[in-house]
């Protein structure tokens, strides 16, 4: 009776460390993936920037309207 007690707490003991086991790496997924996010949306707020010319990211355009030798 005693042993088997000590076999089902054993097995209850290796069962709830598998657990723990699984929720951190479950954490680690998930913190993985929201640094990959914040990745990504890092990226798009900075093309976004280059897209509208803020922050000097993108450069002036400069051109005149300066008269042709040729006269055309």
């Amino acid at each position: 009776m005693k042993e088997n007690q000590k076999k089902i707490e054993e097995q209850q003991k290796k069962m709830a460390e598998e657990r723990l086991q699984m929720i951190e790496d479950q954490m680690k997924i998930e913190q993985e993936r929201n640094k990959l996010k914040k990745k990504e949306e890092k990226r798009a707020k900075q093309e976004q920037k280059k897209i509208l010319g803020k922050d000097k990211s993108r450069p002036k355009l400069s051109f005149s309207l300066n008269s042709n030798p040729d006269g055309f």
